[in-house]
This record gives C-alpha cells, sequence and structure tokens, in this order.
C-alpha cells in the first residue's frame, strides 16, 4: 500500500469511532477509517448493551435510532430499586419531558449497522482487516499512522488523527501515554438469555442493594440481559458457577424474575477485575474519543453513550477548522473542555467502584425519590448522564430531600408506577 493523504483519520470502527468518522465525512471531510478486525460484523462482548438517554441527541443525528428501533431495540427506560423501595420510570419521565429515553440492543446488532451506515457514507474510506502499527509525526505533532494487517504496509497521513480503539488503546501506547486508574471493587457476571419472566414489564430494572448491584436488561430479538455485581471478597463463592450464583442472586432481589424457563442465550461472561481508566483528551495533536479517552465501570452503562457524544462532540469542535484549512489548536482544546464536563460523572463513578457501599447522601435521594416526581426526576436525570451531578447535589435539592424523608411515608411510592404482576 502506497501513502496516502487525509483529512482524518480515525483508527477504531467501533461506536466512537463510527461516529466521529460519520459526522465528519458530513461536513464533507476525506475521512480513512482503521479497523484491526478484518470482518465486518465483528462486536464488542464485554457490554451492558444500554445506551444511556444523554446520547439520544446524537442517535437521532446520526440516523441511527431509527436503524435501533427496526432492528427490535428496546427504549431504554430503568426502574431502580434501592434500599428504600423502587424508583418507577414512567411517572417521573411523564413530570420531566427533557427525560428522553435510550436503548437496549445487543451489540452484535448494534455495532456492524453503525459501521455499515459509516461505510456507507461519501468520503469515508473503510480499511478492514487493517491495524496502526506505529505513528507518523512531524514538528512534535501526530499526523498519521503506519499500517499492518491484511490490508498491507504503508502510512497513512491527515491533519487529524483520533485514536478510537479502546480501552487498550495501541496508539495511546504508541503515543507514551499510560492511562489513570481508579480500582473496582466489585466482580460482575452477565449472561443473556431467553424466557425471562420479567416482572415489571418491558422497561429495565436495576438493583442497588447496597453493597451489590443487579440488572435486567430487556434487548433485541427476546433476548435479556442479566448481571450481577458482587464484591470480590465473594468472589470465590462463584468462581467454577457463575450462572447458578446468577441465577441464586436475580431470584432472591425485590420484584425479580425467578428465571425458572430461562434459557442461556449466549456465553455467561465473568469479570474479576475492570478498574476505571481514563487518558488526556488529546495527545500532540491526536484526539482521543470513547474507552480510548476513558473506560469507566460497566456497571453504569455509559460506555455505548459517551463513545457516541464524544464523536459528536469532536467533530463540532474542529469540523469548521478543518474544512477552512485553519489550526486545530482552538478545536482541540475546546473538545478537552467538553469532555471535562463528564469529570463529575467520572469522580462519582469511581468512588462508588472503590467503596462499598452507598454513600449517605445516596441513600438519602434514592429514599426521598421513592416519595416524590420532582426528586425521582433529579437522580433520573443524573443516571441517564443528562445532568452533571452538581445539579442533583445542589443544596436545595438535597434539603428538600431531608425534608420530603422528615415528612412523607414510604408506604405511598408515588414514583412506582409499574408494579409487579
Amino acid at each position: 500500500m502506497v501513502a496516502q493523504d487525509f483529512d482524518v483519520v480515525v483508527v477504531g470502527a467501533s461506536l466512537a469511532g463510527c461516529t466521529t468518522a460519520t459526522l465528519l465525512a458530513r461536513e464533507g471531510l476525506k475521512v480513512a477509517v482503521v479497523e484491526r478486525h478484518a470482518k465486518a460484523d465483528a462486536h464488542k462482548a464485554l457490554c451492558t448493551h444500554f445506551i444511556q438517554a444523554s446520547a439520544m441527541p446524537v442517535m437521532r443525528r446520526l440516523g441511527i435510532d431509527r436503524l435501533i428501533e427496526e432492528a427490535g431495540g428496546m427504549p431504554g427506560n430503568l426502574d431502580v430499586h434501592s434500599p428504600a423501595g423502587w424508583i418507577g420510570c414512567q411517572l417521573h419521565r411523564q413530570q420531566d419531558p427533557d427525560l428522553r429515553h435510550g436503548y437496549s440492543i445487543r451489540r452484535l446488532r448494534l455495532d456492524p449497522m453503525l459501521r455499515q451506515l459509516t461505510a456507507e457514507t461519501p468520503g469515508v474510506t473503510m480499511m478492514l482487516g487493517a491495524s496502526a502499527k506505529g505513528l507518523v509525526q512531524s514538528a512534535g505533532r501526530i499526523t498519521g499512522v503506519e499500517l499492518g494487517g491484511s490490508q498491507g504496509r504503508g502510512s497513512l497521513t491527515a491533519r487529524l488523527v483520533v485514536a478510537a480503539d479502546g480501552r487498550l488503546s495501541s496508539l495511546a501506547t504508541l503515543a507514551g501515554v499510560k492511562a489513570k486508574s481508579s480500582p473496582n471493587r466489585r466482580f460482575g457476571v452477565l449472561a443473556p438469555m431467553r424466557h425471562v419472566d420479567l416482572q415489571r414489564g418491558s422497561v429495565a430494572q436495576m438493583w442497588f442493594t447496597g453493597t451489590e448491584v443487579a440488572y435486567i436488561f430487556p434487548n433485541d430479538d427476546g433476548i435479556t440481559l442479566v448481571a450481577w455485581m458482587g464484591l470480590k471478597e465473594s468472589f470465590d463463592r462463584v468462581q467454577g458457577r457463575s450462572l447458578d450464583a446468577l441465577t441464586e442472586r436475580i431470584r432472591s432481589l425485590p420484584g425479580a424474575p425467578q428465571l425458572k424457563q430461562a434459557e442461556l442465550a449466549g456465553d455467561v461472561l465473568v469479570v474479576k477485575d475492570y478498574p476505571n481508566l481514563w487518558r488526556p483528551a488529546v495527545v500532540r495533536g491526536m484526539a482521543l474519543v470513547g474507552d480510548a479517552h476513558m473506560s469507566l465501570d460497566y456497571l453504569h452503562g455509559v460506555g455505548c453513550g459517551w463513545a457516541m457524544q464524544s464523536g459528536a462532540w469532536l467533530c463540532d469542535a474542529v469540523a469548521a477548522d478543518l474544512k477552512a484549512g485553519q489550526d486545530l489548536g482552538a478545536g482541540l482544546k475546546s473538545y478537552g473542555q467538553k469532555l471535562a464536563t463528564l469529570h463529575g460523572h467520572r469522580f462519582m463513578i469511581n468512588d462508588f467502584s472503590r467503596n462499598r457501599s452507598l454513600r449517605a447522601v445516596q441513600r438519602l435521594l434514592f429514599a426521598a425519590a421513592t416519595k416524590d416526581v420532582n426528586i425521582a426526576a433529579y437522580t433520573s436525570r443524573f443516571g441517564a448522564r443528562i445532568d452533571k451531578p452538581q445539579r442533583m447535589l445542589a443544596p436545595n435539592v438535597l434539603l428538600k430531600a431531608i425534608w420530603i424523608n422528615l415528612t412523607r411515608s414510604s408506604a405511598a411510592s408515588p414514583t412506582d408506577t409499574n408494579p409487579p404482576g
């Protein structure tokens, strides 16, 4: 392969890379996408298959929301059970129209779907089976990649190189960037199942027991993802019997499926260690998007949504300067500032991953959310990553939550509009 020049080279053709490439190509730019997997249907296995509502504007912009619905993806509404009881999704969603839903859809459908949309976008050159083996640099900036793999050898140069190659980003390694990390005290067991006896309709369900977390995410094709995240000190009791341990734990939860007719519909994933990782947004002119920039505890289901959002934010920050042939410094700085709006979420995710149980303020808000639709809306907007945590933790919200817990009975549970049965 001879040297080729593009406006943008994106390494990685998963959610972040495809979003970035599609939107930049729609701006009239010439974009190369380098993907190490040779098959177009390659997909990520470890995932909650849940896209947070914060990504809905980007999905609509891409047009992938319509494709997800046609493929049987489920609207990502979420009921939460905490030690204080259920917080049903419907009532506070009606109270706050801005509470968009996300989607639940398996990655084996989503990844190829988005990859095809990208490959068919005018201006995109999709290079499957190619990998970045080295960096091209000029005047201290990263200006291209050296290729290897079944596509042959050669180099691609561009005004912008984008690392979208995931949690263990090879481009970041080549650039000498070491990820910062924070420990995760919980292991995970995840299993796709058919014939799950859903007790609350087709909405997704999540249990915060205080120390553990479990969830039920109905997906496309009648398959439900069943997952449990427990403390690592109990991992020895799970090892070698992961499916039985998962089933037993789910059955013990309030309002949970009993799984008596459930059938395994794929591999059981057991994850013992999954620390939170993050890197700078920009390294010597190279932008990092999706998991290459930040890969946090999958328990919270933020990866898919943030992957697409980061790709859109990068496009919005640099497209005009790329088209005008201007320096990209200001645009890349703006991109980094936009990503910084996620730092509060990262702090709270890291904090929960390190700790054995819910903080007092989390218990306070969960309890108030079972009694008041407005507090429920605050917690839902935070959980969907629409709002920064600062809004949910504002003094007026916390004072209201304290007052509600002091003056209202938990028996009313006005936010539980999806009772079992």
